[in-house]
């Protein structure tokens, strides 16, 4: 009798463990943990070393046309809709995204802000926002679209794109790298123009104020700046916030169902460097 019972138990025992394992490995409550770094197997076509590579492959052009946008975070359907604007423009040569791509800082956030932004017909750059750098965001930053700096020379134009999250680094004193970024401007020989992204601006309390002068020293300097474009605010504007000739473009966020188009004249006699318009969608 006993050996009987002992039989059953195992049997029991083995038909339990494989319901669980057929019901709960299908179960999205246990497939994954959201924060794991390496669990999104991020496409090639999100990579900012990719779309650069798009880039570097157009011709010259005497014009660009621009896309400039910021703060998608968990804004899903809005930003569906903002693709799909921007795909039916007559041209776009490049889209920027100003940081937040995500909310949290996870795994699954960054995979679903992924399959929004490769579904657009232009190359598009991104840079780290102060919400991307929450749990492991710095990390999923890196893996799936690259550094947290990078600059590159397109139709004459060198363009800084930069981490200007002080908070998030807690006010380190590195953030924004303005050692980093005046070696990536020194070879002035080889552009004409300056372009900067970041996500906070210097005017903002999130940015670390000790090294506001200097770099805004530094954008002031840098070799005809055309325009320093960012997010945070989620709301669009254009103004000179430092009286200095300086440009700042601060993008909307697709809740507010808005984007910056601009044109960037890039010929020796062009009577103004650029023309910036909003359009609703």
């Amino acid at each position: 009798m006993m050996q009987l019972m002992t039989k059953m138990n195992k049997h029991l025992l083995i038909a339990f463990t494989i319901i669980f394992a057929t019901v709960f490995t299908g179960c999205d409550l246990f497939e994954y943990n959201v924060y794991e770094s390496n669990r999104y197997e991020n496409p090639i076509e999100a990579t900012n070393e990719y779309n650069i590579g798009r880039l570097l492959q157009l011709d010259h052009k005497d014009t660009l046309y621009l896309v400039f946008t910021g703060d998608p975070q968990r804004y899903y359907n809005e930003l569906e809709d903002m693709v799909k604007t921007v795909n039916g423009l007559p041209r776009v040569d490049a889209v920027f995204v100003s940081g937040d791509l995500i909310e949290f800082g996870t795994s699954r956030e960054y995979e679903w802000i992924c399959e929004h932004l490769i579904k657009l017909k232009s190359p598009f750059l991104t840079v780290i926002g102060n919400h991307d750098c929450l749990a492991t965001g710095v990390e999923l930053y890196q893996q799936i679209y690259g550094p947290l700096n990078y600059s590159f020379t397109w139709n004459k134009i060198r363009f800084v794109i930069h981490n200007t999250n002080s908070r998030q680094f807690n006010f380190n004193g590195n953030v924004p790298d303005l050692q980093w970024m005046q070696q990536s401007l020194s070879d002035v020989e080889n552009y004409e123009y300056s372009l900067f992204m970041c996500h906070v601006p210097p005017n903002h309390e999130d940015f670390d104020v000790a090294l506001q002068a200097e770099y805004t020293h530094f954008l002031r300097n840098a070799k005809n700046t055309i325009l320093v474009a960012n997010g945070h605010r989620h709301n669009s504007s254009l103004n000179q916030p430092y009286n200095d000739g300086i440009w700042f473009l601060n993008t909307s966020s697709p809740s507010k169902r808005e984007l910056a188009y601009v044109k960037i004249y890039t010929t020796s006699n062009a009577r103004k460097k650029f023309d910036c318009t909003f359009i609703s969608f």
